[in-house]
Formats: C-alpha cells, sequence, structure tokens
C-alpha cells in the first residue's frame, strides 16, 4: 500500500516541509523523485514502518556541505570568488517586512496567532493578539490594522507616528502602506490621479502649511483650509482648485480612519462654486479689429491668437489640431474636432478663410501644427497672449489686473458673436456647449440640408469676424 505525501504527514504528525526535508536529505524511503503533488502515492506503507520500527537516523549533513565549500575554496579560490562576485550582480534588497506572525498556546483554541510589527526598519517592541488561530485571516488583521494599531502604540508613548510633513509627502507615493491598505478595502486610484493627488500635496498643501506654521496635524483647521482654497483660487479656476482640495480631503479622510488625525478638518468646508473665483477678463468688442494684419515678431505668437479669437476653441483643442482635421462642408472650411472635453464638445468649428490661410502657412506641411506639448505649450500661449497685449498697448501689469489670459479669447468670441446676434444657439453649438439633441441634429448631421444649414452659420460667424476683428 502506497502513501501519499499529505497522508504520511498527517500520520507521523509533521508538516509536509518536514517531509520534503527527510526526502531531500536521503533519511526517509521513497518511491523515486518526490512529486511536487503532495497528492501523489510514493512512500510504501510497509518500508515506512521498518523506517521508525528501526529508529530513523535525524542528523543533518550540514558538516559535509561545510567541508566541501571549504575544499573547493582552499583548492580553487579565483573560480569561488569569481562565482561570488558573478552572484552580486543579482542580490537586490528585499522589501522590508512589515510584520511578523507568530503562534503562542491556547487552551481553548489550541495557539492564536500575534502580531509584532516594523516601522520604518525598526522592530516595535509591542505584540498584538490577532485574535484568531487561522493564519489567513491572521494575515489579514495584520495588514488592515497596522495603521490604527501603531497610532495608538506612539501615543501611549507620547511620540508622533511620523514626521508630519514626511507623512503628508509620502500618502500619495507608489506603494504607499496606507493607499494599500484602501486598495485593501477596495477604494483605488488610476496611477493618472494617484500622481495629480501626489503633486497637489507635494507641490501646494504642503508648502502653503510649512508657509502658515503648522508643525502638528492638530494645527491644521478649517480656517487654514479655508485661507489654502482662497491661496489656489488666485491662479486657479474654481473647479480646479475643488480638484486640489479633494486630494487633501481624502488624505484627511484615510488619516482619521488609521488614527494619525483625531478629526478632518475638511469636513464640513464647502467646495467654491463656479463664479466665486475670479472672473475671466476680456477686451472690448471692436479692440481687435486688424490686430492681426502686418508681422508679428513670432509667427507662433500670432497663428495661436489668431486661433482663439476667431474660432473660440479650447486651448487643448488648439494643441490637439491638425491640418488632417479641416474639412469642406457646403463650401465652407470647418475644423472638425473629434475629441473635446465633453461630448457636447465633438464638433465642427468654421474656419474663416483668412486664419485658414495663415494656419496652413504657419503649419508648412507639418500635419501637427503645436508639436509642443504639457508645461511648454501652456507657457509659448501665454507668450501670446502677452504678445497680443503688447500689440493693443497692455503691459502685463494691466493684463494681470482685469485677468485677461490667453483663454479669455475663448470668452471674447462668445461676446462677440453674442454683440451680434448670431444667436444663442448657433453660439453653444460652435463653442461646443450643451445645446438640445434637435439643434445638434439640425446642424450636425451631413446630409445635403444639414450641410447647408452648416455652412450659413458658419457664414455668419465670418461676417462678424469681418466686421470685428479683421475689418
Amino acid at each position: 500500500m502506497l502513501l501519499s505525501q499529505n497522508e504520511l504527514a498527517k500520520i507521523l504528525g509533521v508538516g509536509q516541509s518536514a517531509i520534503r526535508t527527510l526526502v531531500r536529505m536521503g533519511k526517509i524511503p521513497h518511491n523515486d523523485a518526490l512529486p511536487a503533488d503532495g497528492n501523489a502515492a510514493c512512500f510504501s506503507r510497509d518500508r515506512i514502518v521498518e523506517w521508525i520500527r528501526a529508529g530513523p537516523d535525524l542528523e543533518a549533513n550540514d558538516n559535509d556541505i561545510d567541508k566541501l565549500r571549504e575544499s573547493l575554496w582552499a583548492a580553487h579560490p579565483g573560480s569561488m570568488e569569481a562565482i561570488k562576485e558573478f552572484g552580486k550582480r543579482f542580490a537586490g534588497k528585499k522589501p522590508p517586512k512589515l510584520y511578523y506572525l507568530f503562534k503562542r498556546e491556547n487552551k481553548k483554541h489550541g495557539h492564536m496567532w500575534y502580531v509584532m510589527y516594523s516601522d520604518r526598519g525598526k522592530l516595535v517592541p509591542s505584540k498584538w493578539s490577532t485574535g484568531t488561530s487561522d493564519k489567513k485571516a491572521a494575515e489579514v488583521f495584520a495588514i488592515e490594522s497596522r495603521e490604527p494599531l501603531l497610532a495608538a502604540y506612539y501615543a501611549r508613548k507620547g511620540r508622533k507616528p511620523a514626521d508630519m510633513y514626511r507623512l503628508f509627502e509620502g500618502y500619495y507615493e507608489e506603494g504607499s502602506e496606507l493607499l494599500e491598505a484602501d486598495a485593501n478595502r477596495g477604494r483605488t486610484l488610476c496611477d493618472k490621479r494617484r500622481r495629480q493627488c501626489l503633486n497637489t500635496v507635494k507641490k501646494k498643501f504642503v508648502p502653503f502649511i510649512k508657509k502658515n506654521g503648522a508643525r502638528a496635524i492638530e494645527d491644521i483647521n478649517a480656517a487654514m483650509l479655508n485661507r489654502f482654497q482662497d491661496h489656489l483660487l488666485k491662479t486657479l479656476a474654481p473647479k480646479s482648485v475643488n480638484d486640489h482640495a479633494s486630494a487633501v480631503r481624502v488624505m484627511f479622510k484615510r488619516l482619521v480612519a488609521t488614527g494619525y488625525a483625531d478629526s478632518n478638518p475638511f469636513a464640513g468646508l464647502p467646495a467654491i462654486k463656479k463664479g466665486e473665483g475670479k472672473i475671466t477678463g476680456c477686451y472690448e468688442v471692436g479692440r481687435l479689429k486688424g490686430a492681426f494684419g502686418g508681422e508679428w515678431d513670432n509667427p507662433a505668437h500670432r497663428i495661436l491668437c489668431l486661433l482663439i479669437y476667431s474660432t473660440g476653441m479650447r486651448n487643448g483643442e488648439i494643441n490637439r489640431l491638425r491640418l488632417g482635421d479641416l474639412v469642406e462642408i457646403g463650401g465652407e472650411t470647418f475644423i472638425d474636432i473629434p475629441k473635446s472635453k465633453t461630448p457636447s464638445g465633438e464638433r465642427k468649428v468654421p474656419l474663416h478663410p483668412f486664419a485658414r490661410e495663415r494656419l496652413v502657412g504657419y503649419a508648412g506641411g507639418r500635419d501637427l501644427v503645436f508639436p509642443q506639448v504639457g508645461k511648454t505649450f501652456e507657457k509659448l500661449c501665454s507668450a501670446a497672449n502677452a504678445a497680443l497685449g503688447e500689440r493693443l498697448g497692455y503691459t502685463r501689469e494691466m493684463l494681470k489686473a482685469e485677468n485677461i489670459r490667453f483663454y479669455s479669447g475663448r470668452h471674447f468670441w462668445k461676446t462677440m458673436m453674442s454683440s451680434e446676434n448670431l444667436g444663442e444657439s448657433a453660439e453653444k453649438l460652435l463653442m461646443g456647449h450643451k445645446v438640445s439633441g434637435d439643434i445638434a441634429n439640425t446642424y450636425n448631421h451631413l446630409d445635403k440640408v444639414g450641410a447647408e444649414k452648416l455652412a450659413k452659420v458658419a457664414r455668419e460667424a465670418f461676417a462678424v469676424l469681418d466686421r470685428c476683428l479683421f475689418g
């Protein structure tokens, strides 16, 4: 009769790892190689009985291994040293073990699992019961309870769990323990949002609280966070302020749950409503008439301003513009915008012949008109805005005082079309705002009737541009 590894382990009252070790040492009789499957039958019952009856030899052969190692070093030191150096290339640092489980006897359950934690490279001198004799359940307890148990321990010792600024700056770092604990509870962040939140905390929130004298979490209150919102509003729109504030609010919520903070100072602090921030300014209608004639020092500045002031496109839409996006509908040229900020933004924008000629000339056969991306493109837009202001007699200080930015060109386009009575529905349609399905269907489907109506709106917009912009 043959026994499996599992069955033999039960009979001898040891773990399967002990059985495998005895096989490797050649101390226990078995049939051929020991299979990886613990259920495979490979031990003879009769031979095992004889082995136990004879009194098994359980002494390890460690001395033989050591002697062989010493003899090889003595006989071939060069080769052994070369092998050792080669091995160093593959020796990477193991990630620090954050907890250790160990058993303690228990009269009722036989044993219970206890946990000790490692924190910042040191073993915390305290033990906690996991409340279970099941190892998997103990591991779950050890992971989920790490932060609150350590926070309570440090509070008893009268110490902070970590430097506050490092705690904040490390919260959204890749591999953060706090984020991993959230992930175990089903709350996850995509990597793009994680990096956005990390940038907010490191570059905006921490510098602000340092400047405002916060030295402990208790120093951060609703009044300070309200000032933080006001600080962001100086340079950002309300929606962007709320996005940044959300990163801090979620962080505090988790810090309260893990015992690092007693309360969330962001709780109950209202979000910034649209219109509460500084209103985007723009030039008066007619002020730009003739501004795009003649030569500019920088051709990129000219074409950027020309596009936003004559089409009302968004900054990001201009950055993605390709010559391949130009389409002819009803005898007029349009820019096809397939991707935008909102579904309503997927639209066709009429391109005045004056702007089309200069756009094609600037691209010089290049499909992607503006290869600059990110901060580089933003700086180019800011420089273009300053260049236009200079042509109109505006200093940078005057532009700042009136909050005239590059994006103001989109506001100017809307103001110009409204003043010339283009029609609210047509304005929204061309700017990519939400309009009723009937209006969108009337203008956007490209059968003969739809094309004629869309081209008619384009010609009406061109007439406004001729009166107010080009002259």
